[in-house]
Formats: structure tokens, C-alpha cells, sequence
């Protein structure tokens, strides 16, 4: 059934296509590949190539045009991902707008990448509860489709959400499972990206030991895959931790490789942080001189960069060190300078706020225009898509119906063969059983009664043996032992091949006689049985006989046990047999590993008797353990 449901899934999306361009279908399937191939590339970016994902974007949405819209919501994937930095409640608009698209449609990668979207936004706004919904959401989905790697960013996310909230074990616990995942997913960059995270949550939390380990590991894996950006990360992090656990040597050191490492790398933001640093470093130590140069460094490149936020720290910092100095004019002067950088940020925010409303604004009036002319295209595909799905609908149902027949005669077919095989099995069992009685009675009434005759007609001429010489007597009496030996031993594989219990008293009274003949100072037999109350197939006997005999056996040879418990319960399900001792133990897993041929060819042997009445065996032993032996055979194998 879920098959047919499948089939008539893609049969419905195949159609859709068609009516949104009934004039070229072929054409559509190719625009489908292209804006799969696109919205790939898309996602391959990262955050900083911006405008990489705007211009992707752009041309999934030129491609979707009267595609499905699954499809249009790539594209909105696209622009949430290119507005988030910028300008976040137009990228929350366009990640709900995906949302919308999806609703329903089984595209759960895509809504999965959208909820993890609106998560993020509302994570930027400390919407705590609201960010866990989504990121939730997101988890659920990714996991759902095995996307390990999508899966191990959202686990990031969320311990991120704990960490600001303080709640530290859950942070822990979220941060650890991004990890493994990235690990098991090979995503090394989202592995350390985690990483870095958890030696924060450590460092946070004075636990410095712990984050520098983290930190060190992080470094060594950066170098392994030639990342220094992410390198500079890792030391950023040392840096901190020695710093805040008053080891400033040390912290000096690291933010230097830092500043070395962006510089290479060309992240002037970063380099901004480093020396703002680097600054406060030095003045926690009095070094004034030292602490000017990277204050006023820092504030010289985050002018470069447009980072009002760093540069009013920095201003800070110098009007800090002219304080301490003395210097109270260059410190008014500097707190002036901050006071204005903070302005500027201000205003630089409120004016990027008004460009994002009006382009809001644009964007939904264009949309409006969209949606007006999709209304009328939408009521002239319905008829044709209405017809195309009627007849796509007749050709689905005699599809089934001759689908249906063929598995139907399939499935005869395939019970026949194993009617064929079960038959088969149990013809072959019965003749062999058959061949056992036919052996056992030959050697019994033939080999047996004329080894006994030649016996008993050697014993009547032991009488005349005084009158031959020593020798002869020897060798007459050697002969006269020889031959009853065999005669005994004819008899013993006759029993052995069918015991005469066995055909006379069925299988507890054979069992009851096997067991009644050990002797109990060498081990203590009870027998049991429950619901042994019809006659058992002769083969079904023979076998459940055999196995016990050989379980006995082991347990006397091998297992040193003083108690042994057999107990048969028959019901209408099948027949169970269980045999305990309180011996030894043993490792079944060694005696059937395929490498070891010399041990347990009894034990395979009872494996492959039972898979012919297709019955189970189960042997629970360890060493110094003892050993129990579970059997059960259907019902449908029992009865003659």
C-alpha cells in the first residue's frame, strides 16, 4: 500500500509540472534540474560570500517561475540566508515565507532550513522559547532525512540558546551531541565550530583547565585541514583564558598569533578585537604605553571597517589610560570620541532600519502584483490540470490493479516453492529416519543374531578347551571375548541408531530410561514434562532424543555439573524443550566462531536438525556460569 501511495505522489507532482507548462513539459524538467542544481549551489556558500547567495538566489527565482512551490521557496531560503546580517526582520520575512511555500508538501529539507532560519532570527532578538521551537523543529526534520551535517549546526544552535539563558548542563549536553554528529558526518569546520563553543561555556565558567584542552585539540585539528582562520579562533579563546586565570605572558602571546593570523587572512574585524585586547590587556598591567598603541590601533582599522561598536570600546579604553595618567583633558577628549562613535552606531542602525521597512515595504507590494497575476494563470491551468489529473488518475488505477495482480500471483507463486521446500525438507528428514530403522534392524536381526550364533557356539566348546594346549586356550578364550564384544557392540549401535525405548514407550518413556541409566553419583538427573499428552511425529522424536542424549552427554563429559534438569512442555503453540546444569559454562560465541573447526560439532549438529523442523535453539552459558539450553519447534512440525 505505501508503495501504491508513493507512485500516486509522484504521479500528482509529475502532472502538476506538466499543467504549469502543458505547452513544453520537457522543457519544465529541465528548469526542475536547474533550480536543484542552483539551490545546491546556494548552500554551498557560506554566510560571508553574501552576495554569492543574493545572486543565487536571484536565479532560482527567475527559474521557478510556474514551478511547484517548493521550488519558489529556495529561493527565500536564499534571501533569509543574504538579509540575516544585514537586515534581520526582512530575513525573518523571506525564512517565513519558505515556510509558508512548504506547508504541506513533504519538502521537509526545506522547511527544516527554514525553521533553523527564523530560529536564528529569533535567537538575535534573546526570543529564547520561540528559538528552541524552531531549532526543535529544524533537529526533528534534518534528522528525519539523515542530514547529519544540517542536523550538527542546529545542535550547535541550540546549545548556544542554553548558554545564554545559563542554563550550562543542558548548553553542555547540546553542544557535546553537535559534536559527535559533526564527527560522524566527517564536518570537520561545524565539528570545531562546536567545539569552540563548548571551550567558551567552559572559559565562562572558570573551568580554564578544561577549555584550553579544547582549545589545543581545536588547534591541532585546524592545522590538520590548513585552516588558519579557524586557528585564530582557537587562540583567541586561549588567550582569554589566560588572561581571565591572571596568566598574561601567555595571553599576550596568543592574541599576537592572532593578529598575525587575521592579518593574513585579511579579517579586519577581528583584528579590531584582537588589539582592543590586546589593549586591555596592558593596561590591566600598567603598561600605558603599550595599551595607547593598541587602543589607538584599534581604532584607526575599525574605521576601515565601519565597527563603531569595537571603536567605542576602544575610545573607552583610552579614556581609561589617560585617567589613571592624569591626563584628564585626553580623557574627556576620549570619552567625548566614544560618546560620538556611539552616536554614530545609533544613528547608523536607526537609518538601516528605516531602509529595511521600505524595502519591506517594496518587496510586499511587488509580491501583491505577483500573487494578482498567479490568480489568473492559477484559473487557467485548473481546468487543464483537472482533466490531466483525471486521466492520470484511470491510468494509476489500471497501473494498480495489474500491479495488484502481478503481486498476488508472485506471492502464490513464492508460497508454492516454499510449500515445495518444506515438503522436501521433511521428506528427507523422514527417509533418513526411515533409513536409521531400516540399518538399526538389519544390524539387530542380521549382523547382530549371527555374531550372537557364532558367539554362543564358541562358548559350547569352552568346556573342551582343558584338552588343548595353553596357547590354544589362550587364543580360543581372546577369540571367545573378541567375538562377544562385537556382539555387544552390534547391539549398542543398533540402540544407538533406534533405541528400542524410543519405538516401544515413546519419547518421555525413552527419556525416563535414558536417564534412569546414569548412574546419580555422577549426576543428578530430574525429569519433567507438562502437556505430553498426543503422539509426536516418530522424527520429531528421534530428534528432540537425540538432543537431549548429546546435551546429557556434554554436560557429563564436559561440564562437571552434579545437577541436571530436563523439562518438556507441549501446548498448542509447539513443543519447548529446556535443559539446565549447574556446571562450568562455557563462550558459545567461541565454540561457533567460524575459525574455530575442532569444538562443537554436537551443538552445530543439533542447529542444523532443528533448522529442518524449522525450530530454534538458544544455549545461555558463560564461564563458572552453568548452562541453559532453550528449544522450540511449531506446532505445525509435531504431529504425525
Amino acid at each position: 500500500m505505501r508503495q501504491y501511495i508513493q507512485w500516486a505522489f509522484l504521479a500528482s507532482i509529475i502532472f502538476y509540472v506538466l499543467s504549469c507548462n502543458p505547452r513544453n513539459p520537457e522543457m519544465s524538467g529541465r528548469r526542475i534540474s536547474e533550480v536543484n542544481r542552483l539551490y545546491w549551489l546556494q548552500n554551498n556558500f557560506s554566510s560571508a560570500d553574501s552576495d554569492s547567495i543574493l545572486h543565487y538566489s536571484k536565479l532560482i527565482d527567475s527559474a521557478a517561475v510556474n514551478l511547484p512551490a517548493a521550488y519558489k521557496a529556495m529561493a527565500m531560503i536564499g534571501r533569509g540566508r543574504y538579509y540575516s546580517g544585514v537586515k534581520p526582520d526582512l530575513s525573518m520575512k523571506y525564512y517565513q515565507q519558505a515556510l509558508d511555500l512548504v506547508e504541506g508538501t513533504g519538502a521537509d529539507s526545506i522547511a527544516a532550513r527554514a525553521y533553523n532560519g527564523v530560529g536564528v532570527r529569533h535567537l538575535k532578538r534573546s526570543d529564547y522559547s520561540a528559538a528552541l521551537d524552531k531549532f526543535f523543529k529544524a533537529l526533528a526534520l534534518f534528522e528525519k532525512g539523515g542530514n547529519q551535517a544540517s542536523a550538527g549546526g542546529v545542535l550547535s544552535n541550540i546549545g548556544e540558546v542554553y548558554q545564554l539563558k545559563n542554563d550550562v548542563p543542558s548548553a553542555k549536553k547540546y553542544i557535546l551531541r553537535a559534536m559527535e554528529t559533526n564527527k560522524r558526518a566527517n564536518n570537520i569546520r561545524s565539528y570545531l565550530d562546536a567545539a569552540q563553543t563548548l571551550a567558551n561555556l567552559y572559559g565562562m565558567n572558570n573551568q580554564f583547565d578544561s577549555a584550553i584542552a579544547i582549545d589545543r585539540m581545536g588547534i591541532a585539528i585546524a592545522d590538520s585541514i590548513g585552516s588558519t582562520r579557524l586557528k585564530s579562533s582557537f587562540y583567541n579563546n586561549l588567550g582569554n583564558c589566560y588572561m581571565y586565570s591572571d596568566r598574561p605572558d601567555s595571553a599576550r602571546y596568543y592574541f599576537t598569533q592572532c593578529v598575525a593570523l587575521d592579518s593574513a587572512n585579511g579579517i579586519w574585524h577581528f583584528m579590531v578585537d584582537n588589539y582592543l585586547t590586546l589593549g586591555q590587556l596592558a593596561l590591566r598591567q600598567n603598561s600605558t604605553k603599550e595599551a595607547e598603541h593598541h587602543f589607538k590601533r584599534a581604532i584607526y582599522l575599525s574605521d576601515s571597517v565601519n565597527e563603531n561598536q569595537l571603536k567605542v570600546y576602544a575610545w573607552k579604553g583610552l579614556a581609561q589610560l589617560y585617567k589613571k595618567q592624569n591626563n584628564f583633558k585626553q580623557a574627556i577628549d576620549a570619552t567625548d570620541s566614544s560618546t560620538a562613535a556611539k552616536d554614530r552606531m545609533i544613528s547608523e542602525k536607526s537609518e538601516n532600519k528605516i531602509a529595511e521597512l521600505q524595502e519591506l515595504y517594496e518587496t510586499g507590494k511587488k509580491e501583491q502584483t505577483i500573487i494578482l497575476q498567479e490568480v489568473k494563470l492559477s484559473r487557467q491551468r485548473t481546468i487543464l490540470f483537472a482533466g490531466l489529473l483525471l486521466s492520470a488518475s484511470l491510468l494509476l488505477s489500471g497501473w494498480m490493479f495489474y500491479r495488484r495482480y502481478r503481486i498476488k500471483k508472485e506471492k502464490e507463486y513464492q508460497e508454492g516453492i516454499m510449500q515445495q521446500r518444506e515438503k522436501a525438507t521433511l521428506d528427507i528428514l523422514h527417509a533418513e529416519d526411515k533409513e536409521r530403522r531400516r540399518i538399526a534392524a538389519e544390524l539387530h536381526d542380521g549382523v547382530g543374531q549371527v555374531v550372537l550364533a557364532a558367539w554362543m557356539n564358541l562358548q559350547a566348546i569352552e568346556p573342551q578347551m582343558n584338552e588343548l594346549p595353553p596357547p590354544q586356550q589362550q587364543a580360543l578364550s581372546r577369540a571367545i571375548a573378541m567375538v562377544g564384544e562385537g556382539c555387544r557392540e552390534v547391539r549398542e549401535v543398533s540402540h544407538s541408531m533406534m533405541p528400542n525405548a524410543l519405538l516401544n514407550k515413546g519419547l518421555v518413556g525413552a527419556v525416563k530410561d535414558f536417564t534412569q541409566q546414569i548412574d546419580p553419583n555422577v549426576i543428578n538427573i530430574s525429569f519433567h514434562t507438562e502437556g505430553m499428552l498426543r503422539t509426536l511425529d516418530p522424527m520429531t522424536e528421534t530428534i528432540l532424543y537425540r538432543i537431549i542424549q548429546e546435551s546429557v552427554n556434554n554436560a557429563i563429559k564436559h561440564s562437571g555439573a552434579s545437577e541436571l534438569e530436563i523439562f518438556i512442555h507441549h501446548n498448542s503453540d509447539g513443543i519447548s524443550l529446556l535443559i539446565e546444569d549447574n556446571g562450568r559454562g562455557f563462550d558459545p560465541s567461541l565454540v561457533f566462531a567460524e575459525s574455530n573447526t575442532q569444538d562443537g560439532l554436537g551443538l552445530k549438529n543439533i542447529q542444523s536438525r532443528l533448522a529442518f523442523l524449522d525450530g530454534t535453539v538458544e544455549w545461555d552459558s558463560s564461564p563458572g556460569n552453568g548452562t541453559v539450553v532453550t528449544i522450540f519447534i511449531p506446532s505445525k512440525q509435531l504431529h504425525a
